[in-house]
């Protein structure tokens, strides 16, 4: 990336400096030679300077382009905020519950899962349903619940501590 934009800059450089100058290689010096003389600053500055500008402008191109640009933080390596687990455990209470449980090894599985393989990653449907019709029929809701909060909010850590405060599926 850094040889080509040196190379695309020195390019340009050298076509402005071709157009400016006006290069005439003769084997006698010319009858009449004119007095006026352009300084090497004159065209060499502004050379440089349009030469930065262009690679300053390329460079912003190719961010732009870029479409790892538009991730979000939390899927370019920074570490999401953590969920309180008493909102989830209330939350979870609220929408399916006082009966409400998480499979922990469960989810822990999908979280780890889906932390390593990041946003290109599919469930492993036949596994799901084969364990999903495995589970007694009174917690095959709470199967799928711990499959989803592990693959979504992709912590372990969280997992473990709605286990940890009573809500483990036994």
């Amino acid at each position: 990336m850094q040889l080509r934009r040196t190379v695309m800059t020195l390019a340009g450089a050298a076509l402005l400096a071709l157009l400016f100058v006006d290069v005439e290689v003769q084997a006698t010096p010319a009858p009449q030679e004119s007095s006026f003389e352009l300084p090497v600053q004159l065209i060499g500055f502004p050379v440089i300077i349009l030469a930065v500008r262009v690679s300053n402008f390329v460079k912003k191109l190719a961010y732009s382009l870029n479409p790892g640009t538009y991730r979000s933080r939390t899927r370019r390596g920074l570490e999401p905020p953590a969920l309180d687990p008493a909102a989830v455990e209330k939350r979870l209470v609220q929408e399916m519950g006082e009966s409400v449980c998480v499979y922990e090894h469960v989810c822990r599985e999908y979280a780890e899962r889906a932390g390593r393989l990041g946003d290109n990653h599919a469930l492993d449907w036949p596994k799901l349903i084969s364990n999903y019709n495995q589970s007694p029929e009174s917690r095959k809701q709470f199967y799928l619940l711990s499959v989803f909060l592990g693959d979504i909010v992709a912590s372990p850590r969280l997992c473990h501590q709605l286990a940890k405060r009573g809500r483990a599926c036994k």
